[in-house]
């Protein structure tokens, strides 16, 4: 059996990206990188510093009654709760 008696299945091109990212200047990859890292270290400073309902409150979360979720979290054991209730007053 050859290959063209086999059926053909049409596949759509591969992108390479085109059109999917910003157009404008190149970034080299080690820029991209420190550029992500540093927004890593500055979102996760500021997550941090600051509590964990206004947190969620910034990325949209403002329909989940978020002090009750707090208040249930910070009843947990661990990092986690560290983490919530540091936050707490």
């Amino acid at each position: 059996m050859k290959k063209s008696d086999e059926l053909s299945v049409s596949r759509a091109p591969r992108s390479r990206g085109r059109g999917l990212t910003k157009s404008g200047k190149k970034v080299s990859s080690r820029l991209a990188k420190r550029r992500l890292n540093d927004r890593l270290k500055e979102d996760t400073l500021s997550f941090n510093q600051g509590n964990l309902a206004d947190t969620f409150r910034k990325e949209g979360y403002e329909e989940v009654p978020l002090d009750e979720l707090q208040d249930r979290l910070s009843k947990l054991q661990g990092p986690l709760a560290e983490i919530i209730l540091k936050g707490r007053v």
